[in-house]
């Protein structure tokens, strides 16, 4: 009896581990063993599903973001400038003149508007500030007669300079890598090609004949009359610029994603999502999450101030700034709240997260000028109010708060809402598993 008790007391109670017999086998073999009969076609199978599945979902994302760039240059015409002549003279009609040989798609649509409908040179400016127009070109007043008094030389030709007679006017803020590299350049052109039409005009014709060519002055105002003054709005011209709409935006909700896991783990290592009330286990998560985006957008924030090089920003657009992002992490970190571990399971989660990085990103990359008009579908997600939200801080300048407000405020509500199911189904989620493996121990 003796025997027999310690017998049973030397055997281990039975564990998980022990149902499958293939568990307690601590040897090694080859792989045409035997042992591996009728798993190695399965693990080929998951992994060939788990391989067709990862590059699907890359085609697809990564197709999506190349999308939102594919012949862009096509569709610069998008991209609508304003033209007001305030001379009334050979110099606008130049202007005009040269827009007929550049009138095609890779280049801005001129519109070219009566002084009537804008009295006063700020009334231009403030249409660009408005986002009416991406850049603007107004001829100054008095610059044909300004360039014929100077062909009779003296005073006139002496203080003759071409660049009073256009200015041109954008907003660096406003996507800088569409303004440096479509808007800058051709508003340039268009000035330079100006000056060649204006020896086509009657005033450039009859200039040849009647320039005082024994004053040095005169002859130089011939040969440069016209050429163009920048009007800069917000001028960003910092390198790290042309990271704010693309890198910036992943690692923005990055952070949300890592945070997310770590309470998850944290919450599951403490049984406090088994064991807690769901209601108080919201509030605590929802603490949690709001004092970590704060943070978070307070990193972000801090880091492009660091790199802003001339940039001339305030400290009052800082704090604004600050508090967008930490609107666009909430909003965010409420997406990942409601679905990772609860909605989306954890293997799947890695397509999800790809996913919602190339969607926001690809809402952000260009303006929708100069996308296909299936990309206006990114209006929806955070990250392009963010964007539209930001020039609107950085420039003062942009009329998009009307659009990207109410859309970060209804994912900011909805999320909050959604938030609390995906707590609960993760918590009765943990029940059920720990149910589950209860009743095997049985």
């Amino acid at each position: 009896m003796t025997v027999d008790l310690e017998q049973q007391s030397s055997s281990p109670a039975p564990t998980l581990h022990d149902e499958p017999a293939v568990m307690e086998d601590t040897q090694r073999h080859g792989i045409n063993s035997t042992t591996w009969h009728g798993r190695r076609g399965l693990v080929v199978k998951i992994l060939t599903g788990v391989m067709v599945a990862i590059l699907v979902v890359f085609l697809a994302d990564l197709s999506y973001v190349f999308g939102s760039t594919f012949e862009v240059g096509n569709r610069v015409s998008g991209l609508k400038i304003l033209v007001v002549d305030y001379d009334g003279g050979a110099v606008g009609e130049s202007v005009a003149s040269a827009y007929k040989n550049f009138q095609d798609k890779t280049f801005p649509t001129l519109e070219f508007r009566s002084a009537d409908d804008y009295p006063e040179t700020k009334d231009v400016k403030h249409g660009v500030c408005h986002a009416d127009y991406w850049g603007a070109i107004y001829i100054n007043k008095g610059s044909s007669d300004k360039l014929a008094a100077a062909y009779e030389g003296g005073s006139a030709a002496e203080n003759y300079n071409p660049a009073d007679s256009i200015t041109y006017i954008y907003n660096s803020a406003r996507y800088p890598t569409v303004a440096s590299g479509y808007v800058v350049p051709n508003l340039q052109k268009i000035i330079g090609a100006a000056r060649g039409t204006y020896y086509q005009s009657q005033q450039g014709r009859s200039a040849l004949r009647s320039v005082n060519s024994s004053d040095p002055a005169a002859v130089e105002a011939f040969l440069d009359p016209i050429q163009g003054t920048a009007d800069i709005i917000m001028p960003t011209n910092q390198g790290s610029r042309n990271l704010y709409n693309t890198i910036n935006i992943v690692m923005a909700i990055l952070g949300q994603f890592f945070y997310v896991l770590a309470m998850n783990g944290i919450y599951d290592k403490f049984g406090l999502h088994k064991n807690m009330r769901i209601r108080d286990l919201f509030i605590m998560r929802l603490i949690n999450g709001m004092v970590f985006c704060a943070l978070f957008a307070l990193i972000v924030t801090g880091y492009i101030w660091a790199f802003r090089e001339d940039w001339d920003v305030s400290g009052g657009q800082f704090a604004l700034s600050w508090l967008t992002f930490w609107l666009f992490m909430d909003v965010n970190f409420q997406v990942l709240e409601t679905l990772i571990g609860s909605f989306i399971p954890m293997a799947l989660t890695p397509f999800f997260l790809l996913t919602w990085f190339m969607m926001n990103v690809g809402s952000v990359v260009f303006p929708f000028e100069l996308t296909a008009g299936f990309y206006r579908i990114g209006y929806i997600f955070p990250a392009h109010s963010l964007w539209i939200i930001l020039i609107q801080v950085w420039s003062g300048c942009g009329n998009s708060l009307h659009i990207g407000l109410p859309i970060l405020f209804a994912w900011f509500v909805v999320g909050h809402v959604t938030a609390f199911f995906g707590i609960r189904k993760r918590c009765l989620d943990q029940l059920e598993n720990l149910k589950t493996a209860e009743g095997k121990q049985q």
